[in-house]
């Protein structure tokens, strides 16, 4: 059986179509993330830490360590950071236009024994995503770093 020409180029336009208009909703959907908590939005659910850095004080060694998290379903990233000390801060930066999120209020995490905290979520849809943050331990030795994402 022959498939006629125009059938076939229909065919084609159609998954064409489709494609595209799931790749642009994706792109959109990732957008109405930005600024927000990746927690309540269910974006942590599937989370992976895209990268994890040591937070590191001369003389005493690791102090904390920073993550780079990041969401396939919301095509989101934001950063964490976890510590011995109650002193912390991240930011999330979106390379692109540096549009970036922040934290720097200490929570206890009980299941780790370390204060944390994390950052809100940014558009991280085709864009190049890092975190940055620092951390001090029980007695205020500070430890700084910086991690990238790879592109998704």
């Amino acid at each position: 059986m022959r498939i006629s020409t125009s059938l076939k180029r229909a065919a084609l336009v159609g998954v064409a179509v489709i494609a595209l208009a799931t790749g642009v909703n994706g792109t959109a959907n990732a957008a109405t993330y930005d600024g927000q908590d990746p927690i309540s939005s269910g974006c942590a659910a599937d989370a992976i830490t895209a990268k994890s850095v040591p937070l590191n004080a001369d003389g005493i060694g690791q102090v904390g360590t920073l993550e780079l998290r990041y969401s396939r379903s919301c095509r989101t990233a934001w950063a964490r950071v976890y510590s011995r000390g109650n002193s912390l801060w991240a930011n999330v930066v979106r390379q692109k236009d540096n549009q970036r999120s922040g934290c720097d209020k200490a929570s206890w995490d009980s299941g780790s024994g370390q204060y944390y905290c994390y950052t809100p979520m940014v558009n991280d849809a085709g864009y190049l995503s890092y975190a940055v943050g620092n951390a001090t331990d029980s007695s205020g030795q500070i430890g700084s770093h910086a991690g990238y994402t790879p592109l998704y």
